[in-house]
């Protein structure tokens, strides 16, 4: 199903004033969440882990078909679905909600990880590998037309740009996601890609199924 680039971006410009800033509250749980592709089967993974040792808190998954596809400043029309989908089977519901993919560091301060928060009202937190828009100075990510702070630039592993999703602010952010590196990576995130990763091999022996016909955590 093509996208409607228009709609989709007045939907990102309208919802972008939802977003809020504000303090996180204590954080006993958090969750990752990720999506991997077999052709046009879309894998979501949800992980949430306790803060105190980063235990397992909870896991689930979703297989849907994936009908929208992936263009560049829009990830969150073709993945939002998944990640809801694999979210909304956690018995233990996260304080904060990790995304692999940005928040306002975006050029319509509406990335996937505030399009989340919004939908949810809940903590969202983007945690990206690469730079999707602004300008980067040190470790910090700017608007180049306000200069207004977007993202921080946190080495765990390799660079990853932080951004507020949505009900959190940037330090609380960035405070969090550096508790968090572990082995050079962000664990949550890094637990739902592995059992992304999982999925994929079970889909392929025919071990999945898609949500509506049954279990879809291997």
């Amino acid at each position: 199903m093509p996208l409607n680039i228009e709609a989709a971006r007045r939907v990102q410009e309208r919802l972008a004033g939802r977003v809020v800033f504000l303090p996180l509250p204590p954080v006993e749980i958090v969750a990752g969440l990720d999506v991997a592709y077999v052709g046009d089967t879309a894998l979501g993974a949800a992980v949430a882990v306790r803060m105190a040792d980063l235990s397992l808190a909870d896991r689930a998954c979703s297989v849907t078909k994936s009908v929208v596809p992936y263009v560049p400043t829009f990830l969150a029309f073709r993945e939002l679905t998944p990640m809801l989908r694999a979210y909304m089977k956690l018995r233990a519901k996260p304080d904060v909600i990790l995304v692999d993919g940005h928040g306002v560091a975006h050029p319509r301060r509406f990335g996937i990880a505030s399009h989340l928060g919004v939908v949810l009202g809940k903590p969202t937190i983007g945690v990206a590998k690469s730079r999707l828009y602004g300008v980067e100075k040190g470790d910090v990510v700017v608007d180049p037309e306000t200069g207004e702070v977007l993202a921080k630039v946190v080495n765990c592993g390799g660079k990853r740009y932080v951004s507020v999703g949505s009900h959190a602010t940037l330090s609380d952010a960035v405070r969090l996601v550096e508790d968090l590196c572990r082995g050079g990576d962000i664990y949550p995130l890094k637990a739902a890609h592995d059992l992304t990763q999982v999925m994929k091999k079970a889909w392929r022996r025919g071990a999945l199924s898609h949500d509506e016909h049954g279990d879809s955590c291997p």
